[in-house]
């Protein structure tokens, strides 16, 4: 019973990972030869599954300019997008750090709340993000898939955890 945050924090790192692989959102384009033109894609991309995983490769080949495009739909302002997409490789990363440091500081409140802190914020702003990017705004159609929804909900599930942990046993039960 005591360990049981503990199991579920290493169950929602797993689901983290594993959702790293699977697809984040997929790219539809109706006017093909146009669109693929205009960014220098040599491939037909015309319908196009990408995973986490796959999106600094993408982002740093030599006809990259469409999968910047992409990115840039996200954060517009970002330069380097290219460069700074290797750091989507630190999200998977983040949640088995997480793990392993919740195995030794699991009894630690302040740990805890560090990592509710965390998982909650990461939800928060990637879930707000998501539901406030105009993803109609262009010739190409980009839909978010399950596997980007999966990986937030991995860290709102250690951030739920984490912050739960933090709170005494005392004051959950009123005075």
């Amino acid at each position: 019973m005591r360990n049981i945050p503990l199991i579920l924090v290493v169950l929602f790192a797993c689901v983290i990972f594993v959702s790293f692989f699977l697809p984040w959102f997929n790219i539809n384009s109706p006017v093909t030869g146009t669109i693929f033109k205009m960014f220098n894609v040599k491939q037909d991309t015309s319908f196009m599954e990408v995973s986490g995983f796959q999106v600094p490769i993408l982002a740093n080949r030599s006809d990259s300019q469409f999968m910047v495009q992409v990115l840039q739909l996200f954060n517009p302002g970002v330069k380097d997008v290219d460069k700074k997409s290797w750091l989507i490789w630190g999200v998977p990363l983040l949640a088995v750090l997480l793990a392993c440091a919740c195995v030794f500081l699991k009894e630690n409140r302040w740990f805890n709340l560090a990592l509710g802190i965390i998982g909650v914020l990461i939800f928060a702003v990637g879930a707000y993000k998501l539901k406030t990017t105009n993803l109609d705004k262009t010739v190409m159609r980009v839909s978010i898939m399950p596997g980007l929804w999966l990986l937030l909900y991995g860290y709102l599930g250690m951030g739920l955890v984490g912050l739960f942990k933090s709170i005494k046993p005392g004051q959950l039960k009123g005075r």
